[in-house]
């Protein structure tokens, strides 16, 4: 773990334009090497792929926590005083200290970047960590009462903590440009590749050269955009937000989705968690014009996928790897305490490494009907495992259970 131990400023060492150009000649670089075989995957596919693993996730501030962090001696500039002396017959000045620790989740370097929309005075820090930014408030009492120190410290803080929020919402609208940006090249790129790879093929093919090649040229799936259909308005207040039929469309955009992955060649399986997310979504957006959005907040806390259309929540997933019924059952209670009394149709994505894959679902399928919120299955949704469960706050939810085999 690196500690910074000077103060240093953040958001100050790279620009985000220079940064979204290295990650754009990255993502061309690689999408040049790819073979026959790996472009046998449909363009789609490569293109929420590649678009995922290079498009950075935004930074999540958390709530900051205050701790004491005893006495600091400081110097003090010539002309203000004669305090007290160090051993170098400087004058110095003694300080208490509050250490300001401002948790995160994301990529450390991206507080690094310089957003588009900036400011000369960057916020400073005292230390970086993995997922904790840490700043110092040093402070002295002199003549002034408790309440004055303290409305001193937590204007200070205040202050701070909301110019490193300003910065990391500024270089998120960068990111999401950067994330559109990114999926037109990687389009791009993949169908130049694919051309090139096509015709050497066909060249070879003609003059009799065996390429090695094991697949057929690359094929192409066409991106369907589908309308998002709501309960007609005299439905009463008893309905179901999302239609099933629309419940259903979303389930085999999963599958479609979720079968791509494991058919892939292109080397997805060490993709973490928020990466295989990014693709779900960004596959949805697709085929639903931007309406899903990652990691937002509704209800209890975060939600990995949110669909959402007219202000109201159609479609709510979480994704998590399999690590046994214990962590299934926490994923299940974390979905239904973050659903509302609106939300009536949701999905858990389930990404398993395990060499048994039929076995991992087969305890899925009985974790899910052990776990205390369990009802019953929905017989009258085929083909995609549909439980009806309860949510926290005791209204039933259609919940489907998909499962991904993506061992490396």
């Amino acid at each position: 773990m690196r500690r910074r131990q000077s103060v240093d400023h953040l958001f100050s060492d790279q620009s985000i334009h220079e940064y979204r150009r290295e990650q754009e000649t990255e993502l061309k670089d690689e999408i040049k090497e790819l073979s026959n075989d790996e472009l046998q995957d449909s363009t789609d596919l490569l293109t929420l792929i590649f678009t995922s693993r290079y498009t950075p996730s935004p930074i999540q501030l958390n709530d900051y926590d205050l701790e004491q962090a005893g006495e600091v001696e400081k110097e003090i500039p010539r002309g203000q005083g004669l305090p007290g002396l160090n051993q170098r017959g400087r004058s110095t000045k003694t300080y208490q200290r509050i250490r300001v620790k401002l948790p995160f989740h994301g990529d450390r370097d991206l507080l690094q970047i310089n957003p588009s929309s900036s400011k000369l005075n960057k916020p400073r820090y005292n230390e970086l960590n993995r997922n904790e930014i840490v700043y110092y408030v040093d402070y002295t009492i002199g003549n002034k009462d408790a309440e004055q120190v303290q409305v001193e410290i937590q204007s200070e803080v205040d202050e701070w903590v909301d110019k490193v929020a300003w910065f990391v919402e500024q270089l998120e609208d960068d990111i999401a440009e950067m994330e559109e940006q990114l999926r037109r090249t990687a389009r791009r790129s993949i169908e130049e590749r694919r051309e090139i790879v096509d015709t050497n093929h066909a060249v070879m093919a003609e003059l009799g050269v065996d390429t090695g090649d094991t697949a057929e040229p690359g094929y192409v799936v066409p991106e369907k955009k589908r309308e998002i259909e709501l309960p007609s308005p005299a439905a009463n207040s008893d309905d179901e937000v999302l239609q099933d039929r629309t419940f259903i469309e979303v389930l085999d955009l999963l599958d479609d989705l979720g079968r791509d992955l494991e058919r892939s060649a292109t080397p997805v399986r060490g993709l973490d968690e928020e990466s295989l997310r990014d693709i779900f979504l960004m596959g949805i957006n697709s085929h639903y014009s931007g309406f899903a959005t990652g990691e937002t907040f509704n209800r209890g806390g975060k939600t990995d996928i949110l669909l959402r259309y007219d202000n109201e929540n159609l479609f709510i997933a979480e994704c998590k790897f399999w690590d046994g019924p214990s962590v299934y059952a926490d994923a299940v209670h974390q979905l239904l305490n973050n659903l509302t009394v609106r939300d009536s149709h949701a999905a858990l994505l389930i990404f398993s490494r395990r060499q048994d894959f039929g076995t991992v679902e087969d305890r899925i399928r009985e974790a899910t009907m052990d776990h205390k919120r369990y009802v019953s299955e929905v017989s009258e949704i085929a083909d995609h495992g549909v439980y009806r469960l309860e949510s926290e706050s005791g209204h039933p939810v259609r919940v489907a259970v998909k499962a991904f085999d993506v061992r490396e």
